[in-house]
């Protein structure tokens, strides 16, 4: 009888580990997706490094550690992702200096305030920035 249900206990553990594991490699599945499907929407119009800065950049300020967020073109950068006047500017500032990239002057952030309201107008406003010619080297 003991011999049974010392099995049944390890039989249980056992079940319980693969279980875990399964929902990891769901979970870091889904983690990939995010980030994919964001770069699929973008891929050719943008250089990969600023898809993934700003898709990073969003991702962090929503508290997701690891990149599962979903991110749309057409997400309005101040209802979903709560950017609007000084934090866009600093999300502006923060994407393109973790990239290298050149920094906007101050009043080249003035445009933001009339021009920048999606994801899609940040990368559009951001893409100067990142041309070869005007990154770090």
């Amino acid at each position: 009888m003991s011999v049974t249900v010392f099995v049944a206990v390890v039989v249980l553990a056992l079940g319980l580990f693969a279980l875990a594991r399964a929902q990891r490699l769901f979970r870091k599945s889904i983690e990939r997706d995010g980030l994919s499907r964001f770069r699929d929407a973008f891929r050719g119009r943008y250089p990969e490094i600023l898809l993934s800065q700003v898709y990073s950049y969003l991702a962090e300020r929503h508290g997701a550690v690891e990149p599962h967020y979903i991110v749309n073109p057409g997400d309005d950068l101040q209802q979903v992702h709560g950017l609007a006047d000084l934090d866009l500017e600093d999300a502006v500032l923060v994407i393109a200096d973790r990239a290298g990239a050149r920094l906007p002057r101050a009043n080249e952030l003035d445009e933001l305030k009339n021009g920048v309201r999606s994801v899609d107008d940040l990368l559009r406003y951001l893409e100067p920035y990142f041309r070869p010619e005007v990154v770090k080297g």
